[in-house]
């Protein structure tokens, strides 16, 4: 066979390669649509370290929430109600300055309130699973996993 041939032939196998892994990424991408089409419940967190983040979850309080507007972000079950504006940059979440209500609670609600906000107020990484229904906010103080608030 000639190798000009060849050698024209050869980017075709290589072009549909690429498309077609392309097509069967597991890369799930989030969108606004993605965030604003349910209320998000925390059902794990981790800190930096990989240990769990027992200020996040342990106690008997209803888990931290998260509900997302075209263009705001709410936070409930902290001892204040929280709220801010957001950016969704390709796979980044950016939260902007988060407002909150200035009530005192028990120790431990507060320290849940601050734990949420150091989480948040980093650049995180956005992934959503889609057959599991699981969102995971990842950053430099750790991972927070939600699902979806059950109706």
């Amino acid at each position: 066979m000639n190798t000009n041939i060849l050698r024209s032939l050869l980017p075709a196998p290589l072009a549909l390669a690429l498309l077609i892994g392309g097509c069967n990424s597991t890369d799930n991408a989030v969108s606004v649509d993605t965030l604003t089409q349910h209320q998000w419940s925390l059902v794990e967190a981790t800190d930096a370290d990989g240990q769990a983040a027992a200020a996040l979850t342990e106690g008997d309080r209803p888990p931290i929430e998260l509900s997302f507007q075209p263009d705001r972000l709410g936070v409930t079950n902290t001892c204040n109600g929280m709220g801010g504006s957001y950016e969704l940059e390709k796979d980044t979440l950016k939260v902007g300055d988060l407002m909150q209500t200035m009530m005192a609670c028990e120790p431990a609600l507060m320290a849940r309130e601050s734990a949420i906000k150091t989480y948040l107020q980093q650049p995180l990484q956005v992934q959503f699973d889609d057959s599991n229904l699981r969102l995971t906010l990842s950053g430099e103080a750790g991972v927070l996993v939600f699902q979806p608030v059950a109706p």
